[in-house]
């Protein structure tokens, strides 16, 4: 019997720990950043990875919650528990295909710290930049304490209006200024941690903004998000034999399926692989092999985006990007970026300064299918039901090569048409 407490859809490191849930640590990495040589720090990961719960745990670290932290690493390492006044923000939840409502959420947030700190703010303040500044200014005027911030999700403002060039610059416009003053405010911030799933430096976000330390590809943090072969054996034994007894098979062979499944991301030229943490906990606890990733939702405008790149879907696996390309951002011309951070493709090898980049896992072929192709070539898959059973076999078999071969067969059938996705 399984009596792990998962932490399906809890993203609060504190709630975690309180309740007794399952907490794969990670805490170490928390400490090497926050004794490290940078004060800011940036990360890309795709959805559903992790990113939130780090975040939050790196809240709790600098409000100095010490008891939460006993038996994990950063209880043993940090001697010293200094209390910080921190600023996080959580733009995933924005409304931000309108800049009105992405901008009244922001400002909601910075009036809500302003009552927190009990710090006054002119109110004929009207860019959120001035606004954020001033915040940023008067709370270490009134605690003394360098100030800590969070941005969970900062590209959610660009994400979801890619497709719309007048909101995409009425975003850039408003996000600019907020961005800017995590530079201007240097001296005065400990820490920061900005998040998002992909890079958008081309669109200066960051523009006069002293460039974060990206741990994106870092060697040093390449499991920082998901969880490795390792942890999993080592905390969710209980769970893998009981989808082992359920499945019928040996706990090695529940294991290894559970690799086939869900395993296989890499994330930097270090030979680390992680699990899709949110496909690997949802399957222990329900004790099934799901596509559980993929019911968390595919973005349209993500689809439509890909749509216009003229991209040959068929050559995703085993496709080589320099180095240069990686650590960039995508364009219409060259959507490569964008597959690997937002999860499709994931490093396979790295060789003089370039990656091969391929296809994860069964789960993402399993949404290639069900998902992003169909959206793509602007077919109903249920059209189509021989094709479909042949590359969901190929997927089961972990035929790669089967798989892309009954992809190509399906787009030599149907012509490239423009979309619309509801």
């Amino acid at each position: 019997m399984d009596t792990t407490k998962y932490p399906i859809g809890v993203q609060s490191f504190e709630r975690i720990i309180e309740c007794g849930r399952a907490y794969v640590d990670k805490t170490e990495y928390i400490y090497r950043m926050a004794h490290g040589d940078s004060d800011t720090y940036f990360l890309s990961r795709p959805r559903r990875f992790g990113k939130s719960l780090l975040l939050s745990t790196i809240e709790a670290y600098f409000l100095g919650k010490k008891e939460l932290f006993e038996g994990l690493a950063l209880g043993r390492l940090e001697k010293d528990w200094e209390v910080y006044p921190v600023l996080h923000f959580d733009l995933s939840v924005a409304q931000a295909k309108s800049t009105e409502l992405l901008e009244e959420y922001i400002n909601v947030n910075l009036k809500t710290f302003e009552k927190e700190f009990g710090v006054d703010v002119n109110s004929d303040v009207k860019s959120i930049g001035v606004r954020f500044g001033l915040l940023l200014n008067n709370i270490y005027r009134k605690t003394g304490k360098r100030v800590v911030v969070l941005v969970d999700e900062y590209d959610k403002g660009i994400v979801e209006v890619l497709d719309d060039d007048e909101a995409l610059r009425a975003n850039q416009d408003l996000l600019r200024p907020f961005f800017s003053q995590i530079k201007a405010s240097g001296e005065i911030l400990r820490f920061a941690f900005i998040t998002g799933v992909a890079r958008f430096r081309h669109y200066t976000l960051f523009s006069g903004f002293n460039n974060p330390k990206d741990i994106s590809l870092d060697p040093q943090f390449a499991a920082i998000c998901g969880i490795t072969k390792q942890e999993l054996l080592d905390n969710f034994q209980e769970g893998i034999n009981a989808l082992a007894e359920e499945l019928e098979v040996s706990y090695d062979e529940a294991v290894e399926r559970l690799r086939l499944k869900y395993d296989g991301y890499r994330f930097t030229r270090s030979k680390e692989l992680v699990f899709n943490p949110t496909s690997i906990l949802t399957c222990l606890d329900a004790s099934e092999l799901g596509n559980y990733w993929v019911r968390t939702g595919t973005s349209d405008v993500f689809i439509r985006y890909l749509t216009k790149s003229d991209f040959d879907i068929t050559t995703i696996d085993g496709v080589w990007s320099e180095e240069n390309e990686m650590e960039g951002t995508f364009s219409d011309t060259n959507p490569i970026p964008l597959l690997f951070q937002t999860g499709y493709l994931t490093i396979k090898e790295y060789a003089d300064g370039a990656y091969c980049l391929g296809i994860p896992n069964g789960e993402v072929r399993s949404a290639l299918v069900s998902e992003l192709i169909p959206k793509f070539m602007g077919v109903d898959r249920r059209s189509m039901p021989l094709t479909m059973i042949r590359i969901k076999r190929g997927i089961n078999a972990g035929d790669v090569d089967g798989f892309l071969g009954e992809i190509k067969a399906m787009m030599a059938s149907v012509p490239y048409q423009d979309i619309d996705v509801p």
